[in-house]
C-alpha cells in the first residue's frame, strides 16, 4: 500500500510537471507567432462579420420583405427604416469599439501612476514591468494591460474593457434586435409557404418530396430560418450575460468577484456612463464615465 502511494504521488508530480512544461511551451510558441496569428484572425473575423451582415441585410430587405409586405405600403417603408437604422448602429458601435483604446497606456501620463495613498491597491504586471490600476489585467493577445479587462474580442480586434464596453453592449443589443427582425420576416415567409416542417428529418422519411414542385425552395428558406434562429440566439445570450455582469459589476475575467458591486444604478453608470441606457439609441451619444478606470468603489462589508 505504501509503495502504491509513493508511486501515485510520483506519477501525479510527473503529470503536473509535464502539464506545466506543455503550457509554458504553448505560451512561448504563441508569443513568437502572436503577430502572425492576430494579423490573420482579426481581419478574417472582421470580413466575416461585415459579409454576414451585408448578406442578411440584402436577403431580408430585398428578397423576403417584398414577399410578405406591400412594397408601396407604410409597413414596408417602416421595415426598411428599421433595418437601415439597426445596421448603422451595429457598424457604428463596432467601429467605435474597435477604435477606442482602453489600455492603461491610454491614460494621461500622470494617471499611469498611483496617487499618494493608493499604491497598495495597484498590482505589478510582470510582463509590462510596471504597476497597473486595480481590475486591470494583461492581455497576451494585445500584449498590453487593459483597464477593467473583461475579455478579448476577435471581432473588435481588441480587448473589451473600461472605455469600450458600452460599444460592445450596444453592438450585441442591435445584433440581437436586427436578427430578431429578420427572424420575424423569415417566420412569416415560412408560415405563408408552409415550409416550417420541411426540414424535419422524421417528416422527410414519410414524405414524398417529388410531389411538391417547390420543395427545394421551401427546404432552402426553412434552413435559412434555422440559421437565423441560431444567429439570433448567440448575440442575445451574450447580451444577457454581459448585462448580468454589468448588473453585478463583475467581468468575464473574474465572474465571481462582486467586491465592486455598489448597487445596480451605479454599476450601470460605471459602464454605460452618465446617460445610461440612452447610449443604445446611437453610438454617437456622449455619455461620460464617472471614473478614468484607475479608481473603483468597493462594496462596504460590515
Amino acid at each position: 500500500m505504501l509503495r502504491f502511494r509513493v508511486l501515485l504521488r510520483s506519477t501525479c508530480g510527473w503529470s503536473r510537471r509535464m502539464c506545466f512544461r506543455a503550457e509554458e511551451g504553448f505560451h512561448r510558441h504563441f508569443q513568437l507567432h502572436r503577430i502572425k496569428v492576430m494579423g490573420l484572425l482579426h481581419p478574417f473575423c472582421a470580413i466575416f462579420l461585415l459579409c454576414l451582415i451585408g448578406l442578411l441585410f440584402v436577403y431580408e430587405l430585398c428578397y423576403v420583405l417584398p414577399q410578405i409586405t406591400d412594397p408601396h405600403g407604410i409597413w414596408h417603408k417602416l421595415c426598411w427604416f428599421m433595418g437601415i437604422y439597426t445596421v448603422i448602429n451595429i457598424l457604428g458601435n463596432w467601429w467605435l469599439g474597435c477604435m477606442t483604446n482602453t489600455s492603461v497606456d491610454s491614460l494621461v501620463l500622470e494617471r499611469q501612476y498611483p496617487v499618494a495613498g493608493e499604491a497598495h491597491l495597484w498590482h505589478y504586471c510582470s510582463t509590462c514591468q510596471k504597476l497597473v490600476p486595480p481590475r486591470s489585467w494583461h492581455c497576451s493577445l494585445c500584449n498590453i494591460c487593459i483597464l477593467k479587462r473583461d475579455h478579448h474580442c476577435t471581432f473588435f480586434a481588441s480587448c473589451i474593457g473600461h472605455k469600450n464596453q458600452r460599444y460592445f453592449l450596444a453592438f450585441l443589443f442591435h445584433l440581437s434586435f436586427g436578427s430578431g427582425q429578420a427572424l420575424v420576416y423569415n417566420g412569416i415567409l415560412n408560415w405563408t409557404n408552409k415550409a416550417f416542417l420541411v426540414v424535419d428529418p422524421l417528416l422527410l422519411m414519410f414524405q414524398d418530396t417529388t410531389q411538391d414542385a417547390d420543395f427545394k425552395w421551401k427546404y432552402t428558406i426553412a434552413n435559412l430560418f434555422k440559421l437565423n434562429l441560431f444567429l439570433f440566439g448567440v448575440p442575445l445570450f451574450m447580451f444577457v450575460f454581459q448585462m448580468i455582469m454589468v448588473y453585478r459589476n463583475s467581468t468575464c475575467y473574474k465572474m465571481l468577484d462582486r467586491s465592486y458591486d455598489v448597487g445596480w444604478r451605479r454599476n450601470f453608470d460605471m459602464v454605460l456612463g452618465k446617460r445610461r441606457f440612452w447610449i443604445f439609441f446611437s453610438p454617437t451619444i456622449s455619455s461620460p464615465l464617472p471614473t478614468d478606470g484607475t479608481q473603483w468603489f468597493q462594496k462596504q462589508t460590515v
